[in-house]
């Protein structure tokens, strides 16, 4: 085998070595942002449905 065939052997080790990439969507301060959207969205809801019933 040339090295070629060699470093082209270890990258794909290495790749797969390192786990499912995380989608970027999922890192943390995307998820701290859903969850003060979701919050915000829920507490606007309670407020509207409070409104109505009055």
């Amino acid at each position: 085998m040339d090295l070629k065939t060699l470093n082209r052997i270890d990258k794909l080790r290495r790749l797969k070595s390192r786990g499912p990439k995380t989608p970027s969507w999922l890192k943390p301060y995307h998820m701290l942002f859903f969850a003060f959207l979701i919050v915000f969205i829920f507490g606007a809801l309670m407020k509207v449905l409070e409104i109505n019933h009055i």
